[in-house]
This record gives structure tokens, C-alpha cells and sequence, in this order.
């Protein structure tokens, strides 16, 4: 349940409202750049003999003439692993491309390429049953397509991945019991409206491997972490959430370590595995 306050204070999301103190939205949509504390997390978990993985990097890169952000994780599940890239702006956490990259149960790699008023969408896929066994650099089936926003999206609003929202509600001051922050997220093929919001605490035994420029030091700690509820729904109403992060579904929870800026616990919901959690276990700090 922590993954979400993970950037501290890196600006990216969209048009993400961040929560006020007294537990409202306020209306800033420029997000600082500068508080970042980590470059890797690793989260771990179990569930009846089966292990999950979720492994996150974040970089700057050049970006035409201003700097960007290149969000990269990797998730590995009982028989499906998810790879995604986003790059996005720091200032509005507005995503520029999205790579999303699926094998296992299904075989696919979907480019997002963000416009002002839809999305380009590339979908790559086995052509046969002998390409499945293929890296997806190999696959050969390649279809085109432009998908609009919906008309209920109001013109310029900034649009971002999972990862990015994960990215913006760590820069956006979530700390008292009811704070939120609203943000919208490119989910499949349609647009969904996302609020994290603040429920209470939890408490958390810590266990992970910090590493630094000093060398590793292992955490061992109780802690009182925020707990944060992801919860989505389609700006088209005619739709259903299809809402996932890292492989995870539904309201996902997130558990945040404020003092540290670090996100310790993430859960959700996984087809066939029911509820499953996943810890921090390695985080190499900046």
C-alpha cells in the first residue's frame, strides 16, 4: 500500500489539483522539481507460494530544448509480466508518450503518443503463435489508430500514466486525513479521472536496504505511514474504470513514509490472485 507519495516533490502530473491542509483540492497546476530523494525502489511480496516484483527507476533526460522525466517499471506477476515507459513534463506532470508492454496471459506493446486533442495509438503484437515466444522487438503485427479525448475533457488539460500520478500526488503535500488531489490518467483507451485521497495511518514494519553514496544501510522500523486510496472513474461516463498500476487493480492503497519521502507499501487487486500486497525492499536514494 505505499507507492504513491514515492516523489517527493518532482513535478509531474496534470492538471492535478493538490490537496490543501485543511483537506481540500487546491488549484495549482505548476509542480516543483526539486525534492526527489530516490532513483530505484524495489517492492517484494507474497501470497500463497507466489512472488510479485514491482521495480521503478526515474531519470532526467534532454526533452527537445527543456529537460524531461523518463518513468520506467517493470512488473513481474504469476505468469504476466507489465513493462512501462513514460516521459513526461515536470512542471505539469503532463505525459508526452507512454510505452506499455504486456507478455504472458497477453501479448501486446501499446505506444501512446499524447496530442492536444487525442491520442496516437500504435498496437504491436504477435502475428503468430511462434512470435509469442519472440521479444517484442520482433513481433510483426502493427496496427494504427487516433482516439480522441472525451468531449467532457476540458481543452488542455494535462494527461499523464500511472507512474505519473504516483509521481504527482508525491509532489502535491498530501499529509492530514482527508487531503486529495485529482489527476487524470491515460488508462487503455479512454481517460480516467483519479483522486488519491487521505484516510488515516497505518502502522508498517520496515525492512528494506537503503542505498546511497555512503554505501547500504538496512531499515528495520515500525512506522506510521499515511494511507492514500487511489480511487478512478472515466471521464466518459458511459464507461468503465479499467484502472491498473504495476499490474494492480481497483482502489489501490498506498502506504507513504512522510519523513523519508518514500512510498513503503503498495496493494491492489490481481485477477486470479485476489488482494496482494508488495513492501519496499530496496530504494537507492539520490
Amino acid at each position: 500500500m505505499g507507492l504513491l507519495r514515492f516523489v517527493a516533490t518532482l513535478g509531474l502530473l496534470l492538471a492535478a489539483a493538490p490537496a490543501g491542509a485543511q483537506g481540500g483540492e487546491s488549484s495549482s497546476r505548476v509542480l516543483e522539481s526539486a525534492a526527489v530523494r530516490w532513483k530505484e525502489l524495489r517492492f517484494a511480496g507474497h501470497k500463497a507460494g507466489i512472488s510479485a516484483t514491482v521495480d521503478l527507476r526515474l531519470d532526467r533526460v534532454a526533452d527537445g530544448l527543456s529537460d524531461g522525466l523518463l518513468l520506467e517499471s517493470t512488473t513481474h506477476l504469476p505468469g504476466r509480466t507489465f513493462v512501462a515507459r513514460e516521459r513526461v513534463d515536470p512542471a505539469r506532470a503532463g505525459a508526452r508518450e507512454i510505452v506499455d508492454t504486456e507478455t504472458g496471459v497477453k501479448h501486446h506493446r501499446k505506444t501512446y503518443t499524447l496530442r492536444e486533442r487525442g491520442f496516437e495509438l500504435d498496437l504491436l503484437e504477435p502475428a503468430s503463435l511462434p512470435e509469442m515466444l519472440l521479444p517484442p522487438e520482433q513481433w510483426t503485427k502493427l496496427s494504427r489508430s487516433f482516439i480522441p479525448y472525451p468531449r467532457a475533457l476540458a481543452p488542455g488539460t494535462a494527461i499523464t500514466g500511472p507512474a505519473g500520478l504516483l509521481y504527482a500526488t508525491a509532489t502535491s503535500g498530501l499529509t492530514s486525513q482527508g487531503d486529495s488531489m485529482t489527476i487524470h490518467v491515460l488508462v487503455q483507451t479512454q481517460v480516467e479521472r483519479v483522486t488519491v485521497r487521505v484516510e488515516g495511518t497505518d502502522l508498517v514494519d520496515l525492512a528494506f536496504d537503503a542505498r546511497s553514496r555512503g554505501g547500504v544501510s538496512a531499515v528495520r522500523e515500525q512506522l506510521s505511514a499515511l494511507r492514500l486510496v487511489a480511487h478512478s472513474q472515466p471521464v466518459d461516463p458511459a464507461s468503465s474504470s479499467a484502472f491498473r498500476i504495476f499490474g494492480l487493480e481497483g482502489d489501490v492503497r498506498i502506504l507513504w513514509d512522510p519523513g523519508r519521502g518514500l512510498p513503503v507499501e503498495l496493494s491492489g487487486h490481481v485477477k486470479m490472485l485476489g488482494h496482494v500486497e508488495v513492501r519496499l525492499a530496496s530504494a537507492t536514494l539520490l
